[in-house]
């Protein structure tokens, strides 16, 4: 594919991808791009030439096959809802193959990145509705990714240092409104960057040393982060209402129980069909897994309201969603594709100083393991598809460098005749 046409492919992808259509429940129009391209893109020698493309595709493909099982031959799910399920699986394979060979050179993931930051000002989700979920829906996704470019060229530069002032200033920023995750997700970046480049010597006694240093410098932060928050100092109603109704404020794991308390519901729903799940989109009909998630949030529950619209078995976690939807054996699939990725994408971590895009592939491998973890498992046809070509693209690049290399230094010098 030529680069202009990969230009394009990376334009309509990412613009295209607020657009709905209905077909088949309901796709994006990127999507409808991806169902069209994603043959004339692929080739039958893709699958022998990038082995990990072949496995990606394989766990995806092990995950629809336990959800055809568990819709059609276990729970007899509603075909709106086995064709949603079922069509987010395939786009997510084709995604993958698309963007494989689309973002396979800086030059179009830059592209790539600039076009999220353009995408992020043009639309705003309907979930914006405070001024807190306003900067954690619309202004952290488009400074996350304006940081990336920054941080891009600031390492280009060898300005080792600035990047990591950026990181952490942007992190804290993130801490103080209400966007923790994210704020999470680049200060442990900032941390592996640095001891990444600066080549220091990792010893089993050292990483203890440091796990107990930073756990105790993390106590004390959290201790001031809750201190301001309840003194609105930082922070947002959000915040405040989650440390609130813990008993001890203090604990930073009740916190992450109350902000992940989907797990817990997840985790019910699991327990109670643990081989083949409950299908895809599947509804919370007794609402006993939503008690669970208020429980957690210390509210009471209003019945009439509650009963106002489906609700589906939450999870927010695309491994314990899997689980949820697909049963054991989708779990299994899932957890396979994160391990693929988590492989190429650690080789990277540990070996891709040289490349100018480092810290940002940092960012993309940890903020993939925290999507994985803890985020919806619609982000498995959304979000991952992306992260995980470029991941794919970086990783043989850096294998092919080494390789080549390795050759070269292998050929015998000719003695002149």
């Amino acid at each position: 594919m030529s680069n202009m046409y990969k230009k394009i492919g990376v334009l309509l992808y990412t613009l295209l991808s607020t657009i709905d259509v209905n077909v088949v429940g309901q796709l994006r129009l990127n999507e409808v791009v991806v169902l069209l391209a994603a043959p004339f893109v692929f080739r039958q020698t893709d699958l022998k030439e990038y082995p990990y493309l072949k496995k990606a595709l394989a766990a995806l493909l092990m995950l629809l096959v336990f959800q055809i099982i568990t819709d059609v031959l276990v729970v007899g799910a509603s075909p709106q809802n086995f064709m949603r399920g079922w069509a987010a699986t395939i786009i997510s394979m084709l995604s993958i193959v698309f963007l494989f060979k689309t973002l396979n050179d800086q030059s179009t993931i830059l592209l790539f990145i600039g076009l999220t930051i353009l995408r992020n000002i043009i639309y705003t989700d309907e979930i914006v509705d405070s001024d807190m979920s306003y900067f954690k829906f619309k202004i952290a996704p488009i400074l996350s990714y304006t940081v990336y470019l920054i941080i891009f060229w600031l390492y280009a530069r060898n300005e080792l240092k600035l990047v990591m002032t950026v990181m952490i200033a942007y992190s804290l920023l993130c801490f103080a409104s209400d966007t923790r995750s994210t704020g999470v997700i680049f200060f442990l970046s900032a941390v592996i960057i640095w001891f990444m480049n600066t080549k220091a010597t990792i010893s089993g006694r050292r990483i203890a040393f440091f796990a107990v240093i930073f756990a105790a410098l993390f106590q004390v932060a959290y201790v001031f982060y809750v201190n301001a928050v309840m003194n609105d100092e930082i922070g947002g109603e959000h915040s405040k209402a989650q440390i609130a109704r813990l008993d001890n404020p203090y604990n930073p794991l009740g916190l992450l129980m109350t902000g992940r308390a989907e797990t817990f519901a997840a985790a019910t729903a699991i327990a109670d069909a643990p081989l083949f799940g409950h299908g895809s989109w599947a509804v919370d009909k007794t609402l006993k897994y939503y008690m669970i998630l208020l429980a957690y949030h210390d509210e009471d529950m209003n019945v009439m309201k509650a009963y106002e619209k489906d609700r589906l078995i939450p999870s927010h976690s695309v491994v314990m969603g899997a689980w949820v939807n697909a049963g054991l054996g989708g779990f299994i699939a899932v957890v396979c594709l994160f391990f693929f990725l988590m492989k190429m994408g650690l080789y990277i971590v540990r070996n891709g100083q040289e490349l100018q895009l480092y810290p940002v592939l940092v960012l993309m491998v940890i903020g993939l393991i925290w999507t994985f973890l803890f985020s919806p498992i619609q982000h498995l046809r959304f979000n991952i598809p992306a992260i995980a070509a470029i991941v794919m693209t970086t990783y043989y690049e850096l294998t092919g460098s080494v390789s080549q290399q390795a050759e070269e230094m292998n050929i015998p010098e000719l003695n002149p005749i």
